[in-house]
């Protein structure tokens, strides 16, 4: 027999799918951003990204092939579809590639160009301000 779905058992279940989705979509984020670190770090990082992203495709194509059942199958086809626009998110995002003389640092100011410093005057110490000796 069917049980029947009261309405605070509702309201519990769809609180529950709405934290689900919620961290869902922070190890998203995560992972991009992380996904795009690493790309940065490498020599090549887009081919790093398109490589990172086909060994996932071919994970997933082998899990399918593996179980072999027609739900598992069609998992696998909306998991590819979401790795692919995963991708398309990914992919404009990347930051332009270092010229190979600049360090691979972590540092929050790589590439902040600070203004040169300018001397003052020199004053002549026994100025008051605006005043003259005489």
């Amino acid at each position: 027999m069917p049980q029947k779905v009261t309405p605070e058992k509702l309201q519990k279940l769809t609180l529950m799918l709405g934290q689900t989705v919620a961290a869902l979509r922070v190890n998203e984020i995560l992972t991009c951003r992380l996904l795009r670190w690493a790309a940065a770090q490498s020599d090549d990082p887009q081919r790093f990204i398109e490589a990172s992203l086909e060994a996932t495709r071919s994970e997933l194509q082998s899990a399918g092939r593996a179980d072999g059942s027609t739900a598992t199958a069609k998992a696998v086809d909306e998991a590819l579809e979401y790795v692919d626009e995963l991708a398309a998110r990914i992919g404009p995002r990347m930051p332009r590639e270092r010229p190979a003389r600049e360090s691979k640092s972590l540092t929050p100011l790589e590439g902040y160009h600070f203004p040169s410093f300018t001397s003052a005057p020199a004053r002549d110490p026994n100025e008051a301000a605006g005043e003259r000796r005489s």
